[in-house]
């Protein structure tokens, strides 16, 4: 069973307002090759200390002030050559798919001939990974820093996205030498926040896991890591090398190596920076029978910077990870600050919420019945022959549907059909039979099936501050209440970040 600290999307393609077109440039980075998608692709904008990070589909927004300016970006990600892009050649008014150049080279064994200047004749996969983990220190701050980031948690149930918040956070690190979360000076101050009603909520997906509704499959779970941004801290083992993290990497420092095989190795590129990317999985002996764990880790040949770490978790016979992690870290002078993590787990809702009528009830002046369900409706089901409706065994006719709210339906009547009645008449000589309604998760109207579903959390840095004090004079979140009960910070600051709001509604 697998025992990890805490809890552990993409996207979409979609109608586009004319107020975001004219507000920002909607980009999408591809594979020149494959036209595949860049997942996580870094966005500089030249001449500025500003960025951004593709999301899982290669999407990104620019606010249209660069492109106004004459701006430039810089396209950057592993494995991929770099490209320089002038604003002023892209189009305002659409998504601008901007392609770029896979560089990386096959090395036939895992054993790589060294430098020159290195004191060791070979290096081995085990020999890099180790060397990497022991230089954590001299690679990454051990002084006081800040990062501003776009933040942003979601779910997916059946291709369909939900309750999508997004955020400007400001994060203060005292550096890698301290507990992430317990440490008192690292803190996080909240600029912005939003519930993104552009997209369907859900409030039966967002009920706390407790283990019984709502649960993680086979799998222990406790509250050590505080809010939403405490569980991504936790799933970050390279922050945390010398704390526990999640399984089954546990503390880096100490039983990564023990814990995995590392099987190839190949030899991509950063720029024109050498990095090794080299495959891993959890040995047999941890995962028993139950499950298998999975993930590349990208070393520079440089210096042993660890660059990127990618994790998954799967029970086996099951097609979807029960968790995965997907870390990366960005040069600054002379460290590796983080440049983006994003973790999703998968859950389950149990059958005890089901999709429901919860009252009937008839408005004589409006001649229609007004049906309240649980949660709210999927429209696309809606059809006024599956809403029966007699009084006193006689039948009514129902002439249309319309939505009072998202969770009610006004079906009007025919007026022929209107039964002779006054306030006084009594709701039971009413009968009704509604069926073939599904709500906005696709449960079945009267169905109670267990809803299996995906919890993304995702944090992009937009741009890093070295050695900076933590101010007194802004209000801090509460590391263990949620994001939105924090107090925002009436600052100027947040007008100069954004969100990068996915750009679609549905998966593809």
């Amino acid at each position: 069973m697998l025992k990890y600290r805490a809890l552990i999307l993409m996207l979409f393609f979609c109608a586009f307002t004319s107020a975001q077109s004219q507000l920002e440039l909607l980009c999408r980075v591809i594979d020149k090759e494959s036209k595949i998608a860049v997942s996580y692709a870094t966005i500089q904008i030249v001449n500025t200390t500003k960025g951004t990070i593709a999301n899982i589909d290669g999407d990104f927004r620019i606010p249209l002030k660069f492109w106004k300016e004459n701006g430039k970006i810089l396209i950057s990600s592993i494995g991929f050559e770099t490209k320089l892009v002038d604003l002023k050649n892209l189009n305002s008014k659409g998504i601008n798919v901007l392609e770029i150049t896979p560089k990386a080279e096959e090395l036939s064994q895992v054993v790589i001939k060294a430098s020159k200047k290195s004191s060791t004749s070979n290096l081995s996969a085990y020999t890099i990974v180790k060397n990497a983990i022991q230089r954590i220190p001299q690679n990454y701050p051990s002084s006081k820093f800040s990062k501003i980031a776009y933040y942003r948690d979601y779910q997916i149930v059946n291709n369909t996205y939900y309750n999508l918040n997004e955020a400007i956070i400001e994060s203060f690190d005292a550096g890698f030498q301290t507990d992430v979360i317990m440490d008192k000076f690292n803190q996080n101050a909240l600029y912005s926040y939003r519930e993104n009603n552009e997209f369907p909520r859900d409030s039966i997906l967002q009920i706390p896991y407790d283990g019984k509704l709502k649960f993680i499959n086979n799998t222990d779970m406790s509250s050590q890591g505080g809010n939403e941004l405490g569980i991504l801290n936790i799933h970050n083992p390279i922050r945390n090398f010398e704390q526990l993290s999640f399984s089954f990497v546990y503390v880096f420092k100490k039983k990564f190596l023990d814990n995995h095989e590392l099987t190839n190795i190949k030899k991509v590129y950063l720029n024109d920076e050498v990095l090794y990317e080299i495959n891993f999985k959890a040995k047999q002996s941890l995962t028993k029978t139950s499950h298998k764990a999975s993930g590349k880790i990208y070393i520079a040949k440089s210096d042993y910077a660890i660059h990127k770490l990618t994790y998954s978790v799967y029970e086996l016979k099951v097609p979807d990870p029960l968790f995965e992690v997907s870390i990366e870290y960005k040069k600054k002078n002379d460290f590796m600050f983080l440049n983006y993590i994003t973790f999703n787990n998968q859950f389950i809702v149990n059958n005890a919420y089901k999709f429901d009528v919860t009252n009937v009830d008839y408005n004589r002046k409006e001649q229609a019945f007004f049906i309240a369900f649980n949660n709210e409706i999927d429209t696309t089901t809606l059809d006024r022959k599956d809403f029966k409706f007699r009084f006193n065994k006689k039948k009514m006719m129902v002439k249309s549907l319309e939505l009072a709210d998202s969770v009610t339906v006004k079906v009007n009547m025919a007026d022929w059909s209107l039964p002779d009645v006054d306030e006084e008449t009594d709701m039971s000589q009413f009968t009704y039979k509604i069926k073939n309604i599904n709500d906005i998760s696709n449960r079945k109207l009267y169905d109670s099936p267990k809803v299996r579903g995906f919890q993304y959390r995702e944090f992009f840095v937009q741009e890093v501050f070295e050695n900076k004090e933590r101010p007194q004079n802004v209000m801090f979140i509460n590391k263990f209440q949620p994001l939105s009960k924090a107090e925002l910070n009436d600052l100027d600051l947040a007008k100069s970040y954004w969100l990068n709001t996915p750009l679609k509604s549905k998966r593809n």
